[in-house]
């Protein structure tokens, strides 16, 4: 916030390598296009192949007939829509795992990150591959969250503290696709990848799985462990790490008490107004099409198309033109569903407007909700 405050607290600013927005308008409009993309973070260019796979989903540009919509197509299919009665299924079978995996559950237990990280690994390793992971096995899933830091790191600064940050993430994707080895699931991933168009499928498998695991671990587990961090904060009038405690307001709800009374009225609205004020991922990155006009502190630029820009969503969740009084608590909220948590209005009326909407927003609110 303080560089956007430096730049004159406009429409744009600039960090990194690239220009930032924030508005609720532009970050609608940028999420309901297709998006060229190439591989960077908080627009800093990735470090690939090293840190992260070339292939990853969130770095590719999205069309209707690319690699990208190959990707999410057979995702949709292999995890999240083929079969609603299995999700159900292995979704209704978790309020059991959890009862014996976490007895005597207190609120104040959400604030144990290391058990949380390991529950939530355990649950959806569960709820795609129907195999509940032995601890040792959730703590090596859970590094997919531990490690989230490493994420946004420039080249230069992985250097600076001699690649260990790449080093362990090298070490948690193999580790991770050997788990895979260990339960005999290579077919699902033979599978996937006969299924892929012929210009897109792999020549291994192999490659397939440590994309696909890498998706999975990345924005799945250190996902929902986000969500779960933020909710649980929320539950006892705490602010979340990522949050700035004098732009966060409980409104009429401030004690503990009050707080999982309106939680158990209705979880869910609760969780995503949580949610709008702390999202699990505050930003997209993509690159510009073609050249823009902004203006940094009151100077007009013209930046070149190619350039990084990323766009906001934390912010735009706190847009007062869209929320009234934004950085107040209240679940009450008549237009929740506006709020670009997912990235993309999740429940809106448009929500098929949005090609890069999360794909998987119900699999997250529903495991928030149960493990709470």
């Amino acid at each position: 916030i303080w560089e956007w405050e430096a730049f004159g607290k406009g429409a744009w600013w600039w960090h990194g390598e690239g220009v930032w927005c924030w508005s609720y308008a532009d970050c609608q409009q940028i999420t309901k296009e297709h998006q060229d993309r190439t591989p960077s973070f908080a627009a800093v260019r990735a470090c690939i192949p090293d840190l992260f796979p070339r292939d990853l989903l969130v770095f590719l540009p999205s069309g209707a007939e690319n690699l990208w919509a190959a990707m999410r197509s057979i995702l949709h299919e292999l995890f999240l829509s083929n079969s609603p009665e299995v999700y159900s299924s292995r979704m209704s079978s978790l309020p059991g795992k959890l009862a014996e995996e976490w007895p005597s559950p207190k609120v104040a237990d959400l604030s144990d990150e290391a058990r949380v990280q390991k529950v939530v690994s355990k649950c959806i390793f569960f709820l795609l591959f129907e195999k509940w992971v032995t601890d040792e096995e959730a703590a090596l899933l859970a590094g997919w969250r531990a490690n989230a830091t490493f994420w946004i790191l420039p080249r230069l600064v992985h250097r600076f503290i001699f690649n260990l940050g790449i080093e362990r993430v090298k070490s948690l994707r193999i580790r991770t696709v050997r788990l895979i080895e260990t339960y005999g699931l290579q077919g699902v991933f033979t599978g996937m990848n006969d299924r892929l168009p012929p210009q897109h499928r792999r020549a291994d498998a192999v490659q397939l799985c440590d994309e696909v695991m890498f998706a999975v671990g990345f924005a799945g587990i250190g996902g929902v462990c986000a969500a779960l961090g933020t909710v649980g904060a929320f539950l006892q009038c705490k602010t979340p790490k990522e949050s700035a405690a004098k732009h966060l307001r409980w409104g009429a709800y401030g004690t503990s008490e009050q707080m999982v009374a309106k939680y158990r009225q209705n979880a869910e609205t609760y969780i995503r107004e949580a949610l709008r004020l702390d999202p699990p991922v505050a930003s997209g990155s993509r690159i510009l099409k073609q050249p823009t006009k902004v203006t940094l502190n009151g100077r007009e630029f013209t930046v070149p198309a190619g350039t990084l820009s990323e766009y906001v969503l934390a912010m735009a969740n706190r847009d007062a033109s869209v929320f009234p009084d934004p950085e107040t608590f209240n679940p009450d909220r008549e237009n929740l569903n506006q709020a670009l948590t997912w990235n993309g209005a999740f429940g809106a009326r448009d929500e098929a407007s949005y090609p890069r909407i999360c794909p998987g927003r119900t699999l997250s609110l529903d495991l928030t909700k149960i493990i709470v």
